[in-house]
């Protein structure tokens, strides 16, 4: 273990002996911090945090502090952080409200500058936050999504896997997996085929779920409509379009359905789907 001498570690903490610590870094007593972490300097972990092996936190990261929540009474609730993930400067996760519960955040993303997790939100894996992408309270985000900088998401929004969001959107709705969205307010643009083929799914899956997309984003069928619509149809054995149909049969918040483009247009070709 390499320990600054300036830095406070208090009793208690569970910090393994091949971790790093910078200078000025702050510890609390009931944090966990897994192996070949790199602590950089004015670090601040506090609370009930858990962090797995591999983690790297750039100078003035603070993991742990209270919620912003006025319901927040005190009591034990938990942060729990994968491995490999990467948190720039100024990254702040916060705990959980409410006894018990606990935010979460998977393995090997990034989170750039000043990006931020709020209480009772659970992140996957391999995601990307751009500089102050924002989270607030219990939001989901799927993995393999990138959040462009200054994105916005409101409370209880979730977001799926492998979306692409436009830098300063304001996402208030949930976003369905696979998709591009942008604006303020928001609007689904296209297809992330970019984003599928770069994670690997294969071209037969990608096919699947471009023809699903045309039929909620470029057919005159609302959701209700749609999904029974592809409930009929061989795309459905495709695991990736069952992702999408439990994400939006399971939303609560409804989904973006509207795009850019309206009326003959919408109804018409597929230009910007991949």
């Amino acid at each position: 273990m390499t320990i600054h001498p300036t830095a406070i570690i208090a009793p208690g903490a569970n910090v393994h002996p091949s971790v790093e610590v910078g200078p000025y870094v702050v510890i609390g007593p009931h944090v966990t911090i897994g192996a070949n972490c790199r602590i950089g300097a004015h670090c601040h972990l506090e609370g009930w945090t858990t962090l797995g092996s591999d983690n790297v936190l750039c100078p003035h990261v603070t993991l742990g502090c209270p919620p912003q929540d006025l319901k927040y009474d005190g009591k034990p609730s938990y942060i729990v952080i994968g491995k490999g993930n990467c948190f720039r400067e100024f990254v702040t996760v916060h705990l959980a409200e409410g006894e018990g519960n606990t935010t979460t955040i998977g393995d090997g993303n990034m989170f750039m500058n000043f990006s931020h997790i709020a209480h009772n939100c659970h992140v996957g894996s391999h995601c990307i936050f751009a500089n102050a992408a924002t989270l607030a309270g219990h939001v989901h985000v799927g993995d393999r999504a990138v959040l462009g900088g200054f994105v916005g998401v409101h409370q209880f929004c979730h977001v799926g896997g492998y979306v692409m969001i436009g830098g300063m959107s304001k996402i208030t709705k949930d976003v369905p997996p696979f998709v591009k969205i942008d604006g303020n307010p928001a609007r689904v643009i296209g297809l992330n085929g970019i984003g599928l083929k770069r994670n690997g799914v294969p071209r037969e899956s990608i096919e699947r779920i471009r023809q699903v997309y045309r039929l909620f984003y470029r057919s005159s069928l609302n959701v209700r409509q749609a999904l029974a619509e592809l409930e009929t149809r061989p795309e459905m054995a495709d695991p990736f379009v069952q992702d999408f149909v439990a994400f939006v049969k399971a939303s609560k918040r409804g989904i973006y359905k509207r795009t850019r483009m309206s009326g003959s247009a919408e109804r018409g070709g597929d230009a910007g789907d991949l």
